[in-house]
């Protein structure tokens, strides 16, 4: 009797594991190998990113922009950015070593066909 019960609490435990593994673990590796022209999962989005050796915040609002009202609001194309851990740093934002070019404070995750998420540059350029 005992041990009917104990097997059924172990294929319990492994089948909330596996159900953990398929709803946390695979939208965060999925959002690190697409890329940035790939659409990412906004809920699998960390709060925090770190591009270009500097860590940016992501919109408290979660507010997802369409290109053109980046557009409009910024004047200016948007840097849109891979947040996997190992991205390359695209041209445009502002990077750990100094310069004396302006660079972006604001980079932008696709979440959706024409969505955007917002994250902005932790500390100062």
């Amino acid at each position: 009797m005992y041990q009917r019960i104990r097997r059924g609490m172990v294929v319990s435990a492994w089948i909330v594991a596996a159900v953990l593994v398929f709803t946390v673990l695979v939208p965060r590796i999925r959002n690190g190998v697409v890329g940035a022209a790939g659409i990412h999962d906004a809920a699998a989005l960390p709060d925090h990113i770190g591009i270009c050796g500097r860590g940016w915040s992501k919109d408290r609002l979660d507010r997802r922009l369409s290109l053109a009202a980046i557009q409009t609001r910024d004047g200016v194309e948007p840097v849109v950015v891979d947040p996997g851990l190992f991205a390359p740093c695209p041209v445009g934002p502002c990077t750990a070593v100094a310069h004396d070019d302006p660079c972006h404070t604001v980079v932008y995750v696709r979440v959706g066909e024409d969505a955007y998420l917002d994250y902005a540059l932790q500390g100062g350029p």
